[in-house]
């Protein structure tokens, strides 16, 4: 190959091409060798021409167009990429300018050779060429290399028409996770696409829910380092076999994988599922490679295919042309001696690979056409003929937007276009004539779809086969994890109570949840309340109406019999209100039956206590007035007199009230009640208030109980007095109920009875207010109804009578 180019058409805008006219077939020169100019040394690389042919056909058809660029004539110059050997002489020559590169300090205004390139078709050579084209903004429109360095806003004059390398990865991906496939080893060839391929896929693995099992770079084969190449695949093979994968990944160019194949059909890695990138999913030269349909099933992600309307016929008519001799030909080079060059079948030179890859360049080519439209402001006749820079076509591309072939040609802000992948099966049945079937696509959207019942999987039944570090868990069980990987566990049933979470975890049901072993989802427990049908709760309702009658009908007696000389010893005024206090409380005893609420909750025991904080005030302020009437009057005169004149029993009890008030109001503010639910077993739930062990609730109890063992001393005190006076034996049997009930409340919540805690609250307030009420009302009523002789201002003063004769009495003695 001489210092110029290897195809050349001149135009008014010419297009760069870099592509693979010439590879190696089994080995690539050592890198200790220099490259020559001169590849003809190589076997001529079908593929590289094909793409030349969809450049040169993309060309003339545009020259041949009226509307498009009117007037203006497109050239081009190739190279022979020689693969990864010869792209920075090219490179260099692109942006030259009649043989020499005069950059100013302003770049903007230099015009190199060409207006935009296409190419180079490998991922190496592309990103190397793409930082030289960038300095001066030079389109680089990429038809087949993949790079995430491509597709970086570092490089904005560089443009992909294959769908971009994250894309590429989110189909392996979504192919993964639609077979369940969890356990797979990545392979990739040493150049940037299979390296870097190999590594965005391992660092994904994790979160798309994965795992590689092992990962590693193929070599090149070098002449003069088979020996040592054979041993490194000798490794790679081995340490695939002990890791028991069954799907294995390859990133790579055909022309490096197909010597890995070529070595592995002779190794015992049999019966595997091998999924192939772009690079090679449909290269007829692997799959022809003898013996690899043993190697088990391939399938993999191809460029989607278009059919170029009169493509084929040109390239069967440049090959007929080639073998009759009616191309003139030059002895400068085999890419020039075409006929020498194309000593192939039109099979051969229309293989299935390549012909999906030409739409690429072809659609490459109609890009930059239309970038140029823009830039000369053409119309549908005419274009205005001016210079333009390189820039201008770069920044034209990116708002390139047209229809090619039913196919939406555009790029996004990183140079990638919205297209997608064809998903394809490798069929070694001899009776179809495609080898590559069609089985699914993947959008640009992000969808996949396979009909995963076309692919042969070599099973019973066809069923998909399984890659597997550890076999699924039964559901309901947990995974744990056995060593590094994640995809490595064994399976733990989730106890009672718990169930299987979507993290695959054994998790804990809610408080009103529960589940049986090895559940997947936690079931809602039966809310029970102390119904007011229910059995226990129509004894409650009952004796709360009859507590509540027979309070109302001893309020009317002392109301009736207000000036009686029982009621006015009872307390008068303050024995109607405690009456009015115990009614009062058994009404509250209502909010234990039926849901719970908010306002239950915080009516409940602050209505009960303080009704009975005014009884137990009552009675220990009364029994203590008593005895100082009797027995401490005529020793403290002045202090009785005062007491009497400011109404001293009053203030007490509204202030001894005031402090249970105070109480409630406390715990009502800061640590107010709520509805809570109490487990009855597994399967059920009580609702109830959750005061029972409340701080508050705990000195509303305290206390009411201080009051209560007043009372008790104060009514001991006057157990001497007249006997109509004498309240000791009552108020006593009065307290004493009350302390039982204390006591039971607390013992009913240690040991804990949740289905009858309810219940026995109830019941306990209850017989608390039936104790006051039987201790201390029930002696007075009985006088009243059924003893009034006794209820006389003659029968009262006799009794005073008999108390100061007995303690005049004992005072002589």
């Amino acid at each position: 190959m001489g210092s110029g180019s290897d195809f050349v058409s001149h135009g008014d805008f010419n297009i760069g091409g870099l592509f693979t006219f010439h590879a190696p077939t089994a080995s690539l020169p050592p890198r200790s060798t220099p490259v020559v100019e001169n590849c003809g040394s190589l076997q001529i690389n079908l593929p590289g021409f094909r793409y030349f042919q969809a450049m040169r056909f993309a060309i003339q058809e545009i020259n041949n167009s009226s509307s498009l660029l009117p007037g203006i004539s497109l050239g081009y110059t190739t190279y022979d990429s020689c693969y990864i050997y010869n792209n920075i002489h090219p490179a260099l020559d692109f942006i030259s300018r009649d043989g020499a590169i005069n950059l100013q300090n302003h770049y903007a205004d230099y015009v190199p050779r060409v207006i935009a390139v296409i190419g180079p078709d490998s991922t190496d050579a592309a990103v190397a060429t793409a930082s030289i084209f960038n300095m001066l903004l030079l389109p680089q429109i990429n038809f087949y290399a993949t790079n995430k360095v491509l597709s970086g806003l570092d490089l904005p004059s560089c443009f992909q028409t294959i769908p971009s390398v994250a894309k590429q990865q989110d189909a392996i991906r979504c192919i993964l996770k639609r077979f369940k496939w969890t356990w797979i080893a990545v392979l990739g060839t040493a150049d940037d696409y299979g390296q870097g391929g190999v590594q965005e896929l391992s660092d994904s693995a994790a979160e798309a829910g994965f795992c590689v099992a092992y990962q590693d770079i193929i070599p090149k084969k070098e002449k003069g380092s088979e020996k040592k190449w054979e041993q490194a695949m000798g490794q790679i093979i081995n340490s695939i076999i002990k890791t028991n994968v069954n799907v294995i990944v390859v990133f790579g160019l055909d022309i490096i994988v197909v010597d890995f194949f070529q070595f592995v059909v002779h190794t015992n890695l049999t019966q595997k599922i091998w999924i192939a990138t772009e690079t090679w999913s449909v290269a007829k030269s692997i799959y022809d490679i003898p013996n690899i349909r043993r190697l088990g099933v391939f399938f993999g992600i191809a460029v989607e295919h278009v059919e170029i309307p009169g493509f084929n016929e040109h390239l069967k008519h440049l090959v007929r042309n080639y073998e009759s001799g009616a191309v003139a030909r030059s002895n400068e080079n085999c890419n020039q001696d075409c006929r020498g060059c194309l000593n192939t079948t039109e099979e051969e030179i229309l293989g299935p690979r390549e012909s999906r890859v030409c739409f690429n360049v072809y659609s490459a080519v109609y890009a930059v056409a239309h970038a140029l439209h823009k830039a000369l402001n053409c119309t549908r006749n005419i274009c205005i003929n001016q210079t333009i820079y390189p820039w201008q076509v770069t920044q034209a591309l990116k708002y390139v937007n047209f229809t090619l072939l039913n196919r939406t040609i555009s790029f996004d802000k990183y140079g990638d276009s919205a297209t997608g992948f064809d998903i394809v099966f490798w069929d070694w049945d001899l009776s179809r004539t495609d080898t590559f079937v069609y089985v699914g696509s993947y959008s640009s959207t992000g969808d996949l779809e396979i009909q995963a019942e076309r692919i042969k999987w070599n099973t019973i039944n066809n069923t998909v086969p399984l890659s597997q570090c550890s076999p699924e868990c039964l559901p309901g069980q947990g995974k744990m994890q056995l060593g590094f990987h994640s995809c490595c566990f064994t399976c733990l049933s989730c106890t009672a109570g718990t169930y299987l979470a979507p993290n695959g975890s054994c998790t804990n049901c809610n408080l009103d949840q529960w589940s049986v072993e090895q559940s997947t989802i936690c079931y809602n427990k039966t809310r029970e309340f102390l119904d007011w049908t229910s059995p226990l709760a129509i004894p409650l309702e009952a004796a709360v109406t009859v507590g509540f009658l027979l309070t109302s009908v001893m309020m009317v007696a002392f109301v009736v019999h207000f000036q009686s000389p029982v009621v006015k010893a009872a307390g008068g005024r303050m024995g109607i209100l405690m009456l009015a206090a115990l009614a009062m409380a058994y009404l509250s005893v209502l909010t234990f039956i039926g849901k719970p609420s908010f306002l239950k909750c915080i009516l409940r025991h602050p209505i009960y206590s303080t009704t009975l904080t005014v009884c137990f005030s009552y009675i220990a302020v009364k029994s203590f007035q008593i005895v100082c009437i009797f027995k401490m009057a005529a020793t403290l005169p002045k202090a009785y007199d005062y007491w009497v004149k400011r109404d001293g029993q009053y203030v007490c009890v509204w202030l001894l009230t005031s402090v249970q008030v105070l109480i409630s109001c406390g715990w009502a503010i800061y640590s107010p009640p709520e509805v809570a639910w109490k487990s009855i077993n597994i399967d059920r739930l009580l609702m109830d208030c959750s005061e029972s062990s409340s701080v508050g609730n705990i000195l509303q109890f305290s206390y009411n109980g201080l009051l209560s063992l007043l009372c008790f001393v104060f009514s001991y005190m006057g157990k001497e007095l007249p006997k109509n006076y004498s309240e000791a034996k009552c108020i006593t049997f009065a307290m004493l109920v009350y302390f039982a009930v204390c006591v039971s409340f607390f013992t009913v919540q240690i040991i804990k009875l949740p289905e009858y805690i309810t219940a026995i609250n109830a019941s306990l307030a209850l017989a608390s207010l039936f104790g006051i009420m039987g201790g201390y009302f029930f002696p007075k009523c009985y006088v009243i109804f059924w003893r009034p002789e006794l209820n006389t201002t003659q029968h009262f003063q006799s009794a005073i009578q008999s108390y100061t004769k007995r303690k005049s009495g004992s005072s002589r003695r």
